[in-house]
């Protein structure tokens, strides 16, 4: 019986061996980042995040060149997935390694991309649940900048997303200006009033009271435009989406953009309005190259 299990054992061994498969700790992260590759780069990492108390996993897309020995550092951006989805949604769903390969040869230009799980928090700190905001700003960011070559300058910084990482990426851009300069929003979730008998509203819990899943007094209290007054930094949006939208309707991004550009100078948008496609796969793999391209001629 032990003979049998030992020679499972090498059996599987092998056969992850063959596929590459490998699991990767902080400690490890840091080992990748130490080598110079010729090309582009993703690994998938773990993290102990102390804000919610659980190993949190994410991806980091390094630049083909990129030496952790050398003087050069390099932008950031944080992109984040859309509701049911996780870190792996916007390498495997679409390529997004391919894309920003592509931008950053377009722009002539490199930078580091992390791709962060937010469960379907929408990048909030829920009410007795996962502190998503919090991890994110206190335990991510900070592995990130202290394990790679990151640019120390606030124009050098991105977030973005597609759908519910839309969303946040408009909110904490602008929550948190003091460090990010740059947004990049592909279909972003900015309902300005989500029917009762929505779905989303019905099963999803990151906007609860404690009482009811979806309190429209805590969406509305976290809505992104909220986060714009007198000590908000000029941020720069790029947001995308199309008139065929039948999850977040065009009528609600239109509004969102007239509400963020009242004040011209806080916040400055470039609006792609696209035709003829719906809030899917087929139409983000077409919008999000786009984007990419937008943020790397803008760093």
């Amino acid at each position: 019986m032990k003979s049998s299990f030992k020679r499972f054992l090498v059996i599987l061994s092998g056969i992850v061996g063959m596929l590459g498969i490998a699991t990767f700790t902080a400690t490890n992260a840091q080992a990748a980042a130490a080598k110079v590759s010729p090309i582009s780069t993703v690994t998938t990492t773990t993290m102990y995040s102390k804000q919610m108390h659980l190993d949190w996993n994410y991806d980091v897309y390094l630049p083909a060149g990129y030496n952790p020995k050398a003087n050069k550092r390099y932008p950031v951006l944080y992109m984040m997935h859309g509701l049911y989805g996780n870190h792996r949604n916007l390498l495997e769903r679409f390529n997004s390694q391919q894309m920003l390969d592509g931008a950053m040869k377009r722009n002539n230009t490199k930078a580091i991309v992390v791709f962060v799980d937010g469960f379907n928090s929408f990048y909030v700190n829920q009410k007795g649940g996962l502190q998503v905001e919090s991890a994110l700003m206190k335990d991510l960011v900070p592995k990130i900048d202290s394990t790679y070559k990151v640019s120390k300058s606030r124009k050098d910084h991105a977030l973005g997303g597609v759908s519910m990482g839309g969303y946040a990426a408009a909110r904490l851009s602008l929550k948190y200006s003091n460090y990010f300069s740059k947004a990049i929003m592909v279909s972003p979730s900015v309902w300005y009033k989500l029917p009762k008998d929505n779905l989303i509203r019905q099963n999803m819990h990151a906007f609860t009271n404690g009482k009811t899943n979806w309190s429209d007094q805590v969406y509305n209290g976290l809505f992104p435009t909220k986060y714009i007054n007198s000590k908000t930094k000029p941020v720069k949006f790029y947001i995308e989406t199309t008139s065929g939208d039948t999850t977040v309707p065009i009528k609600d991004v239109n509004h969102f953009v007239k509400d963020v550009k009242k004040d011209t100078n806080k916040v400055s948008i470039k609006y792609v309005k696209d035709t003829g496609d719906n809030h899917n796969w087929t139409y983000w793999t077409k919008a999000t190259p786009k984007a990419y391209n937008w943020l790397m001629n803008e760093f």
